[in-house]
């Protein structure tokens, strides 16, 4: 009898436990697939000893004092970081939606962690894990104090900011490396925020599109492998009810409007479905040419209106990561009490990853220079 007992008790402690993993790893908001986070998070999350559970579960996120953190290629971190320091669109008094005159991100500090790691040869390659575990790396580089002061001087540490707000500007990082960020500050309580213009734009059109059968899209993303968006729109479309999705990313041809240019193109292909969102993820857009375009081809009074006009839904935008970047910022930083009220200018710092010294693969940031980028990104 006592050895039926036993396997029957066996089965029960593994299905409880079964059960307890999913509700530990379950969707936060970033993916839909319950499953453990990679593996470094995970041996960080069960290990209450290692330096970066501490870290994470002790983390003060809430002194205003810290900084602004933007992850990516360093092409991409320079543009977030320029739009961030650039921005007035917002009251710095009231909050409202009316610029000033004064930068909305006066006296912040953006520091900017240039990756000059390929992101979309880890994709193609398929080396998932370890652009996963380097995006958790990042993250926790961030929230260090120490860093390097040179790259010949491994031994010699200095000081640097500390993050109050993270900004994954990689398409890429966003993709793969977001779940295991949530799921690690969800597992250890940690309230750093966490932004990606990707997830912005595409959360912003699924909720405008809620309910409809099918999302038409259109992606500008840049120098960021479109082929991405897809899945991860179709994934956040299906948590909404949109049964499928429509995605069709385009580049901006030279010298062309880069709107009718789309929509020509998207005729071309056959596609019946009036287009929904176009996804402006290049910040190098001009974004008042995509608006004076919509605004002839939604006129009754212009002959665009006729050729163009049955090509997009009543309910089309333009949805752009530049200004959905700064309101973001703009109300966590402004919810949260964190800005600085310093009367400055925003400052920026620039650092790059490195390996430490020692067997472990750690990274410390270091903050550089023209001279000793190790490649153009």
């Amino acid at each position: 009898m006592k050895k039926r007992v036993i396997p029957i008790i066996i089965v029960v402690v593994l299905l409880a436990l079964a059960a307890l993993w999913y509700f530990v790893w379950r969707d936060k908001g970033t993916v839909t697939v319950a499953e453990p986070p990679v593996e470094y998070v995970s041996d960080i999350i069960q290990n209450s000893y290692s330096p970066e559970h501490r870290l994470v579960s002790g983390y003060n996120a809430t002194d205003a004092s810290k900084a602004i953190f933007v992850f990516g290629s360093r092409s991409r971190t320079q543009a977030v970081a320029k739009v961030l320091t650039e921005c007035d669109a917002y009251d710095n008094v009231d909050g409202s939606a009316n610029p000033d005159g004064l930068k909305d991100f006066a006296g912040e500090t953006i520091c900017t962690v240039a990756n000059f790691s390929n992101f979309g040869e880890m994709v193609n390659d398929g080396r998932l894990e370890d652009l996963r575990e380097l995006t958790a790396r990042n993250v926790l580089a961030a929230m260090d104090t120490l860093c390097y002061v040179s790259p010949y001087d491994r031994s010699g540490m200095g000081k640097k900011p500390l993050a109050k707000l993270i900004i994954l500007g990689s398409a890429c990082m966003t993709q793969y490396g977001h779940y295991d960020i949530d799921s690690l500050f969800n597992a250890l309580n940690c309230n750093l925020p966490v932004i990606s213009p990707m997830d912005l734009i595409v959360e912003e059109a699924v909720a405008t599109n809620k309910g409809k059968d099918v999302l038409a899209v259109g992606v500008l993303a840049g120098n960021a492998p479109v082929d991405l968006y897809g899945p991860y729109i179709r994934t956040k479309a299906a948590k909404a009810g949109i049964d499928s999705v429509l995605c069709v990313g385009f580049k901006v041809p030279e010298g062309e409007d880069p709107l009718l240019s789309f929509l020509d193109r998207y005729s071309e292909l056959g596609i019946s479905r009036p287009l929904d969102a176009i996804l402006v993820d290049d910040l190098g857009v001009d974004l008042s040419i995509f608006n004076e375009s919509l605004s002839r081809i939604t006129s009754v009074m212009n002959a665009e209106s006729l050729t163009y006009g049955n090509l997009i839904s009543s309910n089309f935008k333009i949805i752009d990561s530049r200004s959905r970047i700064c309101k973001a910022a703009y109300s966590i930083l402004r919810k949260g009490n964190l800005f600085t009220h310093y009367i400055a200018q925003p400052r920026q710092l620039d650092y790059m990853l490195i390996q430490k010294e020692g067997p472990d693969n750690e990274l410390m940031l270091l903050q550089y220079n023209e001279r000793y980028i190790p490649q153009s990104n």
